[in-house]
């Protein structure tokens, strides 16, 4: 008995997938990636855990561009690491797409080709929504640099990495987006939109020997959280620990790298939606507002 349509479509199916699945994990088998000689870019790079990252790539070989806005900054970052290799700055604002498509092809034609670009730069807001309700533009910034910051990095080295046919995009995400605790809003909703254009552009460039990773970063202690008084006695790792679980993402590929409490919290929000709600009411009544969201110095902060 000949097959009919329906069956014939359904076995041309199976066939592609199969060839996609093979090809694509072909590609992903890429063990652990040889930094020397690499051309990596960090972005918010001059302080924090861009510089902590930048110290353990030229460590191991890298050429390492460091992104920031400040020139005093980026200087001051540049004379600490050059005793550590290659080090090249740029100064840039994430936000200006024009801007950070003429960084990168200078960076592609002066240093080289880009092997590993770390989407570090961001901006963090703890306010509560009911504090917020006169104040979108908060919301619009955090985005500008977390989210579209990211992309608009992303787009500009990506034709070049498909056309080598290497290259690993590390998104600095948070685990904001997993525990969704109160008041971070603005920053958790930004950081999940990175995650979400991670997720999507990883399985459309699986067979073509490009990795994208999330980093989801637990508290660290760096200048952005300083005008936060909550975190002085918060649990918190340093930011050359926070550079070890950036370092997984660029040795490995890793589709995702997290901590156990962040996974715990993800099966949690899941398994029980409920009660993971009524603690972070919980958490919400018992940390009281800073005062940086209160009107005193702006809580907001860029790396």
């Amino acid at each position: 008995m000949s097959a009919g349509p329906l069956d014939r479509l359904w076995g041309a199916r199976r066939g592609i997938e199969r060839y996609v699945f093979k090809n694509a994990a072909s590609a992903m088998r890429l063990g652990a990636l040889d930094l020397v000689g690499r051309v990596v870019v960090v972005t918010g790079g001059s302080s924090g855990i861009g510089l902590a990252t930048a110290r353990r790539c030229l460590g191991e070989g890298a050429r390492v561009v460091i992104v920031a806005r400040r020139l005093d900054e980026l200087e001051q970052a540049r004379a600490e690491l050059s005793r550590s290799g290659e080090i090249h700055v740029r100064q840039c604002d994430v936000t200006d797409e024009h801007a950070v498509r003429s960084m990168m092809a200078d960076i592609e034609e002066s240093v080289g080709p880009i092997d590993v670009l770390v989407n570090n730069a961001g901006r963090s807001i703890r306010r509560s929504t009911v504090n917020a309700a006169d104040r979108m533009h908060d919301y619009r910034r955090t985005m500008d640099v977390n989210y579209f910051g990211a992309v608009a990095c992303t787009l500009a080295v990506l034709p070049g990495m498909i056309e080598r046919r290497r290259g690993r995009i590390v998104n600095v995400s948070s685990i904001a987006t997993q525990a969704l605790g109160p008041r971070f809003g603005a920053y958790a909703a930004s950081k999940a939109a990175l995650d979400a254009f991670g997720e999507v552009l990883a399985g459309e460039v699986a067979g073509r020997g490009v990795t994208v990773t999330s980093v989801k970063m637990p508290l660290t202690r760096t200048p952005m959280i300083e005008p936060t008084g909550a975190y002085r006695k918060a649990s918190s790792i340093s930011a050359g620990q926070a550079a070890t679980l950036v370092m997984r993402g660029i040795k490995y590929g890793r589709p995702r790298v997290s901590t156990l409490v962040g996974e715990a919290a993800t099966v949690g929000t899941t398994v029980v939606p409920g009660s993971m709600a009524l603690w972070r009411q919980v958490d919400y009544l018992a940390v009281p507002e800073s005062a940086a969201a209160r009107g005193g110095r702006g809580p907001s902060e860029r790396s």
